[in-house]
């Protein structure tokens, strides 16, 4: 077998049993899967471990540096993988975004899916799918290349040589997959079993997570997720993930795992398709970690790594953490800001948290993300700050309390003398009008009010809002009261910001619906899109403040009708009318497009507005701009495919698409 790397650089390329493929070699393309959900980081989370809490765990540290930096080692120096696309779920986005940046990876090669839970994963295989879909969108014409596909939080040995697995394959053709000997531990439950004819390394057989007694529980082979396949393969599987969408009965046959496992699929291409597949065996001395696999299972994966163990430890006692759930306008936004009526709920695929404990000084950290000071050189600076901006969060958790001391003094509060350190982490998109700002500032003012044994008796839950707001109108945030409202209520709530009552007392009249409302509404199939890379949306509301205050007519009436339309839709949701609420989701955009002008609302958002609509979905903003909050008008049990359908429209033209998770937070 040949084992340099200058085989890439041949012009003949033996495949299956050494037939000879003339052509060049143009470099294979890897797509690391980083999208899934897994129980390392929910243990991390529950531990409250300091420093790791909050990392995905491809980006957990393995003998000193993310395990993905070490799969960086083996890629970058490989000559015949010649482009990465990376893909992410929504809620570590931010994460995988900052560390290929880092790394001199486009973000274009950076691919969102969408996910925020669990469940709401859209699968390995259609990970692979939206990740080819990427590198065709990015690099053309990609139909005779190879494509690498491998789980970038999985780690198997430490000498690890990726180019001896990239000879062999290219020496054997077909498509290669790893495999190692079965051990006692392995659950064939959670795994992909595979014979191997040893002589030849002809993958014979391979069954994807067999149930004890079913065909493949078995086999001797243990096959993890890493692949290499050939164009014959991967172009294979937008027709089996089609063919998994509708259900067809040819697959129905196909054992084991989640519908759209990987290893499904393999089954699928080496019995049904007969694809040619080899085998690479590795080594005995190797350390598997996978998405099932938890804290004390990284641990020992480091500990092998680095021969030194770097246990966590838990949360100091005393530690407070604050969680604040973004929030969607529902209904009647944007009028928030014109003594107009709002519909709001919060949603629990995005968050901001703050933790806060006891110290000697009071220390404010910086957020490694949001608020960075260290870069890899000027070019990532130059990125981060065109895409970021200049400000993170820690002027808000600094705003918040200098207003929080400001607001204790003039209520007569006489605050304790004692220090703490705060530090802040959130999931929330920036500039697509999801109220991120906001939420890192309540979850900072509810630590504040829990370190200093405060309650709605000492700052009334209706006044809590409008401290909220003081504090991003110090920092010359431009918004609404609307949605520090929510998120102080959180759930479902109804919002009336009628100038008399305002003047009167300060604050509008907010009620959050009952729970057998938000739960009727939650059942409902509700999606929202955004933009990938959003401009800033705070321009959107043009010059109709100016117009408002001028005593507008069109502008007066229009809030006016804002307000109307949300008392519709709270009968809407009374009376559980799915089709009536679709329909007041769609005025309400109209209503706000006569207002504002296409050249105001922007071409992309009217882009997203146009794909939901084509795809039989109501539509209409969730905030000020940057993304929009969809409804499938197929009712819940029906709307699977209508989902499916906007989610592959939206994604085509690069917008992430997110179906939503309405949340309303027990004992509430």
């Amino acid at each position: 077998m040949p084992n340099e790397p200058e085989m890439a650089r041949m012009n003949t390329k033996e495949v299956g049993d050494g037939a000879a493929v003339n052509r060049l070699y143009e470099g294979a393309i890897c797509i690391v899967l980083a999208a899934g959900f897994s129980k390392v980081e929910k243990e991390l989370e529950d531990a409250h471990g300091e420093d790791l809490a909050g990392l995905p765990k491809a980006l957990l540290p393995v003998a000193g540096k993310p395990m993905l930096d070490h799969w960086w080692e083996y890629l970058f120096q490989n000559r015949l993988i010649s482009d990465i696309f990376l893909v992410s779920n929504a809620l570590k986005y931010k994460h995988f975004e900052r560390w290929a940046t880092a790394k001199g990876i486009a973000v274009s090669r950076v691919v969102n899916s969408g996910a925020t839970a669990v469940e709401k994963g859209r699968g390995v295989l259609r990970d692979v799918e939206l990740g080819l879909r990427r590198a065709q969108q990015v690099l053309g014409q990609i139909d005779s290349r190879d494509v690498v596909v491998f789980a970038g939080d999985t780690l198997f040995f430490k000498d690890f040589d990726l180019q001896r697995i990239l000879d062999f394959h290219f020496y054997k053709g077909g498509s290669l997959m790893l495999y190692y000997g079965r051990r006692d531990a392995d659950n064939t439950a959670e795994r992909g079993m595979c014979e191997v004819d040893v002589q030849t390394s002809k993958v014979v057989s391979f069954v994807e997570k067999p149930a004890p007694g079913q065909r493949g529980s078995d086999f001797p082979f243990v096959s993890p997720l890493f692949y290499i396949l050939e164009p014959k393969a991967w172009k294979k599987i937008p027709e089996f993930n089609s063919q998994l969408l509708t259900r067809s009965c040819s697959l129905t046959s196909l054992a084991g795992g989640g519908s759209f496992s990987f290893g499904r699929f393999v089954q699928y291409a080496v019995g049904e398709m007969k694809l040619p597949f080899w085998g690479m065996r590795m080594p005995g001395a190797f350390h598997l970690i996978g998405a099932s696999t938890g804290l004390e299972e990284y641990r020992q994966l480091d500990r092998t790594f680095s021969s030194m163990s770097r246990g966590q430890d838990g949360l100091a006692p005393g530690r407070i953490r604050t969680k604040t759930y973004a929030r969607v306008g529902l209904m009647g936004n944007p009028s928030d800001g014109f003594n107009g009526k709002t519909l709001s709920v919060t949603i629990r695929n995005f968050w901001a948290s703050v933790e806060l404990w006891e110290s000697q000084q009071l220390r404010l950290l910086p957020h490694p993300l949001f608020d960075p000071s260290t870069f890899s050189g000027l070019a990532d600076l130059h990125f981060i700050g065109r895409r970021e901006g200049y400000y993170g969060g820690s002027r808000l958790l600094m705003a918040t309390c200098k207003r929080f001391q400001e607001l204790c003094t003039s209520r007569g509060i006489a605050l304790p003398s004692k220090n703490f350190t705060m530090r802040y982490d959130t999931n929330i998109p920036r500039q697509v009008g999801l109220a991120g700002s906001s939420a890192i500032v309540n979850s900072a003012f509810q630590a504040l009010l829990s370190f200093f044994n405060l309650s709605s008796e000492h700052i009334p839950l209706e006044l809590q809002p409008s401290f909220i707001l003081s504090v991003e109108s110090e920092l010359g945030i431009q918004a609404g009261l609307q949605d520090r409202v929510v998120q102080v209520y959180q759930g479902l709530v109804f919002m009336d910001f009628d100038a008399k009552h305002m003047k009167e007392h300060g604050y509008g009249q907010y009620e959050r619906l009952p729970r057998a409302s938000f739960e009727w509404l939650a059942s409902l199939p509700f999606f929202i899109a955004y933009e990938a890379d959003p401009s800033d949306s705070g321009k959107i509301h043009s010059n109709i403040r100016a117009r408002w205050d001028a005593g507008d007519e069109e502008v007066l009436t229009a809030m006016k009708n804002f307000g109307e339309l949300t008392l519709k839709a709270r009968t809407a949701i009374e009376n559980r009318d799915h089709a009536a609420l679709a329909d007041l989701m769609d005025q309400n955009f109209n209503l706000r497009r006569t207002l504002y002008g296409d050249a105001c609302l922007g071409w992309k958002n009217l882009q997203m507005v146009e794909i939901c609509r084509r795809c039989n979905s109501a539509v209409k903003f969730p905030g000020s701009g940057g993304a929009v909050l969809g409804l499938c008008r197929e009712e819940p049990r029906a709307s699977v495919d209508a989902m499916d359908k906007v989610q592959e429209a939206l994604e085509a033209e690069n917008y992430v698409f997110c179906p939503l998770d309405l949340v309303m937070p027990e004992g509430l």
